[in-house]
């Protein structure tokens, strides 16, 4: 699709065509169709989310039933509850989200990154900081002078952990438990 068959908004994301179309904000009932637009909510929700660097919905939130990208201003239509239930359950279903509070479905952890390209990117910071062979707190890697202007900058710590798990598989690192989570560390090789 080319720039000319977007929609620009500011901040510089560019929506997709489909968003401008209001039967896309009411579930399809044909399943051919609701399969086709899951994919396209799937991508747009992923790639906004990674363009503002948005971690969790908050399906509930009042605020939130009229913004981006789940309504569209310009043609008056935004997503019901259960439309958005049903994308967030699709980006689940496909190993890039995850509920955080079970079987309420209010926060979903948004993974616009895969858990593995997570701990990729995690452990190419790691190497470049010369981290390796060494012994952090998981708290400096989350918060730490290091991860300041990287992609790792505000990353929730329940992705990171996942990140450092997976890592800890691949044996790339071993995680440390502490008595508290502050002093939770993690050793890279």
């Amino acid at each position: 699709m080319s720039t000319s068959d977007q929609q620009l908004i500011p901040n510089s994301f560019v929506f997709p065509e489909f968003w401008s179309y209001p039967p896309y904000f009411t579930l399809q009932p044909i399943p051919e169709s609701q399969e086709k637009q899951k994919e396209l909510w799937r991508g747009l929700i992923l790639s906004y989310c990674r363009h503002y660097r948005i971690f969790q919905i908050n399906v509930d939130d009042a605020a939130a039933q009229q913004t981006l990208p789940f309504a569209n201003p310009a043609i008056k239509r935004h997503l019901n509850r259960d439309a958005k239930l049903v994308f967030l359950e699709d980006l689940a279903a496909h190993s890039r989200g995850q509920w955080l509070d079970g079987k309420t479905r209010s926060n979903f952890l948004v993974l616009w990154k895969t858990l593995n390209e997570w701990a990729d990117s995690l452990y190419t910071w790691a190497v470049a900081n010369g981290l390796k062979d060494s012994v952090v707190t998981v708290d400096e890697v989350q918060r730490g002078e290091a991860v300041v202007g990287t992609e790792l900058e505000g990353m929730p710590r329940v992705v990171l952990e996942k990140a450092l798990k997976v890592l800890e598989t691949q044996g790339k690192a071993k995680l440390f438990s502490g008595s508290t989570p502050d002093e939770e560390g993690v050793k890279f090789f």
